[in-house]
Formats: structure tokens, C-alpha cells, sequence
């Protein structure tokens, strides 16, 4: 049990660095983008603030509206998207919530992280990690208006809390002792809500889940 929890860990360690490593990757890509769209958005701006001179002699209005809607739509298109400004926190938010969109999966996030927070980034990183991809794995079988995902993070003024709650369908077999779900493979917790309830025991936090009307909520909660 110890080698083989030994050999999750550090496959998750992998997992989370490759994740680190190509969300760097891609947010220097976005950034270069972006730089290069808002460069020639800028050289054109010129040319909009004429046709805008013109149609202010002419006082067609709602064109020039429309006008400054097409500028504030280009510019809005060409934002960095930002989750947090956690960085690490933010590199895996941001593919997980590439994959859920390529799975058709809404997702209403709300997540506020500082730079420095309180506890050990790519631990809390991780722990987001397996709650966002339970949740994806959760919905993912089901018919589109259900693929949703509510999840909410802050970890601000010495407190931390995470919620996630999805659709579900079915039976959940709760644990006796740590009343959270067990996995569908085994008797045991899963590898995902083990890392999860061992990171708050970590930090003296609480972890718990219910079911109500269908909606599977869970939530951790630590005071520093």
C-alpha cells in the first residue's frame, strides 16, 4: 500500500508539472497573440476614428454605436483570460476548464487566490485538480443541459474554501468513518478523494459532501 501510494503520488506530481509546464507554454502563446492583435487593432484605430469624424458630420449615430461596440468587442477578445492570480493555481484552472469546454461542459467558476496564500501551492493546486476533474467525470455522460459545473475557491483572509457542485444520478455509498463517497471500483476512497481529505487533514480543514435534489455538493474548509 505505502509503494503503491508512493507511485500515485508522484505520478500526480508528473501530471501536475506537465500541466504547469504546457500552461506556461500557453500562456506565452496567448499573451504573444494577443500582443500582436492589439498592436494592429491599434494601427487601425486611426482609420475607425475617420469614418467615425465622417459619420459625426453625417449624425448617423447608431453607426458610430456600432462602430465602438466592433472596438470594445476586438479588445475584449484579446484578454488573457485570468482565473486567480495564483499563477500555479491559474495554469490548472485553465486546462481544466479547456477540457471542459471541449467536452461541452458549462462551467460557472469563481475563484479568488492571492499570489501567496497560505498554504503549500501545488498541494492546493492538486487538490482543485481532483475536485474539477471529478466533477467533469461526473457530468460528462449526460445529456448537455446537465453537463454543469458550479465551482467556487477562495483563499483569502486566512481561510480557505472550495466547493464544487455538479448533477448526479444514481446512489452515493458514503464512507462510516469520513462520511465522503467511496469509489465505484472498490470499497476504498478513490486516489483523488484520498489526496484530497489527506491535504486537509494537513491543514487542519474539514471536508464534506451531501446530495440534495440531485445536486452532489462538496466542500473544504480550513481557518489558519
Amino acid at each position: 500500500m505505502e509503494s503503491e501510494s508512493k507511485r500515485i503520488a508522484s505520478y500526480w506530481e508528473n501530471k501536475l508539472q506537465e500541466s504547469y509546464i504546457q500552461g506556461l507554454e500557453n500562456r506565452h502563446y496567448l499573451v504573444e497573440q494577443a500582443e500582436q492583435n492589439l498592436k494592429i487593432l491599434h494601427h487601425d484605430i486611426r482609420h475607425y476614428s475617420q469614418i467615425i469624424d465622417s459619420l459625426l458630420e453625417q449624425k448617423r449615430y447608431e453607426e458610430i454605436k456600432e462602430i465602438n461596440e466592433q472596438i470594445s468587442h476586438m479588445a475584449d477578445e484579446n484578454k488573457v483570460k485570468e482565473y486567480c492570480s495564483n499563477l500555479i493555481v491559474n495554469t490548472i484552472l485553465s486546462n481544466m476548464m479547456d477540457k471542459a469546454l471541449s467536452l461541452d461542459i458549462r462551467v460557472d467558476l469563481n475563484a479568488k487566490i492571492p499570489k501567496e496564500i497560505p498554504v503549500n501551492d501545488y498541494e492546493l493546486t492538486i487538490v482543485v485538480a481532483n475536485l474539477f476533474e471529478n466533477a467533469i467525470q461526473c457530468v460528462k455522460p449526460f445529456e448537455k443541459e446537465k453537463r454543469y459545473i458550479e465551482i467556487e475557491i477562495n483563499c483569502m483572509n486566512n481561510q480557505l474554501f472550495i466547493q464544487t457542485k455538479n448533477e448526479y444520478e444514481g446512489e452515493i455509498i458514503l464512507d462510516s468513518i469520513t462520511k465522503l463517497p467511496k469509489s465505484k471500483k472498490n470499497e476504498n476512497h478513490g486516489w483523488g478523494m484520498q489526496s484530497i481529505l489527506s491535504f486537509s487533514k494537513k491543514i487542519g480543514g474539514t471536508v464534506g459532501c451531501y446530495l440534495d435534489n440531485g445536486i452532489f455538493h462538496i466542500m473544504l474548509y480550513a481557518k489558519f
